[in-house]
């Protein structure tokens, strides 16, 4: 049976990766796509989809707003599409929708389609509504309180392969730059999510003052250096306690060379 899937994302890199993936699964008809939440509205309530891909946060709201506005006859299958998922493990694991965490994979998508697939025929649409209106509640609950939960260092973050990972942001050492990812380094693993160093440090609720930029592609926890040695032939180099050797660009260099030496 082939299931019509609409896709939602207000970044035009990210709906072109869904658009390509999903052209290539088998039983799956990609009818659109919405760059917002108004415009995921309008599309969701004209073209019926029955899976929807939808992106937490967008310039003019979250998926939560999407899904609280379609008409009460209108209960497509949900699967969303996130960068940072620390608020919601919970809320999706109690209600059975399911969400992927970005960069998406093929085989984590096939897989989340095939369970929407079997819930929609084992679920009917009073059902689905009643359901859907109860995880966006818990949601939309988790994702307010996190900007406020400063006491809770728990970030849970999925794998490549689809394990979650439970770290805490006092674990994280360096945070890197990798095209349209960054890369969370902790003393003994690494994890790749979309977006920019910018924008992981404020999703992520990692205080300013904690950190310092030491190149346009890294960012590091000051806690975490253990020392800053100049080199003639490779410029100013920043170790940290784990060893990891990062290079410091030379603006960023004097900088932080200032910001150490008024702390001495």
């Amino acid at each position: 049976m082939t299931i019509s899937v609409l896709t939602v994302d207000d970044e035009p890199l990210a709906l072109r990766r869904l658009e390509l993936i999903l052209a290539k699964l088998a039983d799956v008809e990609h009818v659109g796509s919405a760059s917002g939440c108004r415009d995921a509205i309008e599309k969701i309530a004209d073209l019926r989809p029955e899976i929807v891909l939808l992106d937490i946060k967008m310039r003019d709201g979250t998926g939560f707003d999407v899904l609280n506005r379609l008409p009460e006859d209108c209960a497509p299958g949900v699967i969303f599409t996130t960068a940072f998922d620390h608020f919601a493990v919970r809320a999706f694991e109690a209600h059975a929708i399911d969400y992927i965490l970005k960069p998406i994979e093929p085989s984590r998508l096939r897989a989340a389609l095939d369970r929407s697939r079997d819930r929609l025929a084992a679920v009917d649409a009073s059902e689905q509504i009643a359901q859907m209106r109860a995880v966006i509640d818990d949601l939309r609950a988790g994702y307010h309180e996190q900007g406020v939960q400063q006491g809770d260092d728990e970030l849970w973050l999925r794998g490549t392969a689809g394990v979650l990972t439970c770290i805490r942001r006092g674990d994280i050492d360096m945070i890197t730059a990798e095209d349209d990812y960054v890369r969370l380094h902790t003393a003994s693993a690494s994890y790749l999510l979309r977006g920019s160093i910018k924008a992981a440090q404020a999703d992520l609720d990692l205080a300013e003052e904690e950190f310092v930029r030491v190149h346009r592609r890294a960012l590091l926890r000051r806690s975490s250096i253990a020392s800053v040695r100049r080199s003639t032939e490779k410029g100013v180099r920043v170790i940290l306690r784990n060893g990891t050797d990062v290079g410091a660009g030379r603006v960023y260099a004097k900088k932080l060379l200032r910001s150490l030496a008024a702390v001495g």
